[in-house]
């Protein structure tokens, strides 16, 4: 691992976070805190030498002696770089114990360190670090899949033979890791990813030894690496696949990496596809568009017959352009599809202007009609800024017009004001109008145990 991993460890830290603080003990509020041919590899053989990945560049001054001691460095890339340091010239006989001292980290610490710990330890010993997974309980599922990218990455084959051997230990993590898409992936095609990028004839070939959902999956992730270096090479290799289910999966991959790269071009190669698959196809390239250019890509929307897959693209696009800019974002929102569409679409533009521009995103959500759309924006508000203004939240909380909803936002702000001010937060709840007796009852319960208890499970009661 080198300096070039600290994006994307950013990206994969945040992704991972719920899952793996769930399986953790004396776990906080999330409210409260912000084919190569070389068959040597790890699981025949044990531990490997990795010093040729040592290679790279190190961060300046000297290497930190522990986890704990590279997390109280100032600046998070500092942080990032010396974990990757200190891990890159540990022994792999100690990844276990490091493992161990996790639990004495805080939560927000130890989803940093544990991903940076568990992807080495999947390149030096993946067997014993996936041993370990197993007493880890339910957050075991979750590093499990890092561990076995780490170990794809350097010996795909003996990843596909452990996995082969043992589907069913992935069987929760691929249910949750969600699919394919730019985050996440099945474990087959997380396998078949990483092979592909060293040897793709042997990963189609693994590929289609598989069966159902692994075979699809597997495929997604070969021609979408396939399509990220030649779209047009990647759909000429469409003609080896015989399941149609794992070809359609295949060509959507194709589609949206080549709507990124080249939107004419991917328009040109659609318009040849069967008619019945060309809205799909063109769905999945806009929103590849939407990765690149997302005010190009809301121009291309009535390309898009109406129904669910406009409604995603709509959100793919301002998800993406919400982070660029809200305000033009959230225009066209406005504008643009069902009410079904604009409801899952604001929330995803509003929780990243309150980051930018909080006055201004309140004013928007102020000056919009009843309906879920609003209360979806308000909500999303009041989620994005627990650390703003409490009696703002509320306020804007109480104007929210479905019950559950209003319950729910009320209760998180009121969950966080109580571990500042629980008497206060206690008196507001006990007073106000915006609850049914059966919401204020559970939500006092939250606020006079000094806002413990309230998490996801609050969320849909009334």
């Amino acid at each position: 691992m080198n300096s070039t991993i600290i994006a994307p460890v950013a990206a994969l830290v945040i992704g991972g976070a719920a899952g793996f603080i769930a399986g953790q003990k004396n776990v906080p509020d999330p409210i409260s805190e912000e084919a190569t041919g070389d068959a040597r590899g790890s699981w025949r053989g044990g531990a490997v030498s990795s010093s040729s990945d040592r290679s790279g560049p190190r961060s300046s001054g000297s290497r930190v002696r522990s986890a704990k001691e590279a997390m109280e460095l100032p600046g998070q890339n500092n942080r990032l770089q010396a974990l990757m340091d200190y891990y890159a010239g540990l022994d792999p006989s100690k990844f276990e114990e490091e493992a161990k001292n996790l639990e004495d980290l805080p939560w927000s610490e130890r989803i940093m360190v544990g991903y940076l710990l568990f992807a080495r330890w999947g390149e030096e010993d993946p067997t014993a670090a996936m041993d370990y997974t197993k007493s880890m309980g339910f957050a075991g599922m979750f590093v499990r899949g890092t561990v076995m990218q780490s170990w794809a990455s350097k010996y795909p084959q003996d990843a596909a033979a452990y996995y082969k051997t043992n589907p069913n230990e992935f069987r929760m993590g691929g249910m949750m890791g969600g699919r394919g898409g730019k985050g996440g992936g099945s474990t087959a095609q997380i396998i078949a990813t990483e092979w592909a990028r060293q040897d793709s004839a042997g990963a189609m070939a693994w590929a289609q030894s598989l069966e159902g959902r692994d075979q699809r999956e597997a495929m997604r992730g070969i021609f979408s690496q396939a399509a990220k270096e030649d779209p047009a090479k990647a759909a000429g290799m469409l003609a080896s696949i015989t399941d149609e289910d794992a070809k359609r999966d295949a060509q959507n991959s194709i589609a949206r990496e080549w709507g990124a790269k080249d939107w004419d071009g991917a328009q040109s190669w659609i318009s040849g596809l069967p008619a019945d698959q060309q809205a799909d196809a063109t769905a999945r390239a806009i929103r590849g568009l939407a990765d690149e250019d997302p005010q190009l890509a809301s121009t291309k929307i009535s390309a898009i017959p109406e129904g669910k897959e406009r409604d995603e693209a709509i959100e793919s696009i301002a998800r993406r352009w919400g982070q660029d800019d809200p305000a033009a974002a959230a225009d066209w929102v406005m504008k643009s599809g069902s009410e079904e569409a604009q409801t899952d679409a604001i929330g995803r533009v509003v929780a990243s202007w309150v980051g930018q521009d909080t006055e201004a995103a309140y004013a928007f959500i102020d000056e919009q009609p009843e309906g879920g759309v609003r209360d979806k924006a308000a909500s999303s508000y009041v989620m994005s800024n627990q650390r703003g203004d409490v009696q703002q939240n509320l306020k804007l909380a109480e104007t929210i017009g479905d019950e559950r909803t209003r319950s729910w936002a009320i209760g998180m702000t009121a969950a966080s004001w109580a571990r500042k001010d629980k008497e206060a937060a206690t008196e507001y709840v006990e007073s106000t109008e915006a609850l049914s007796d059966e919401a204020r009852t559970r939500i006092k319960q939250v606020t006079e145990a000094g806002g413990e208890g309230w998490g996801r499970r609050g969320r849909g009661r009334k």
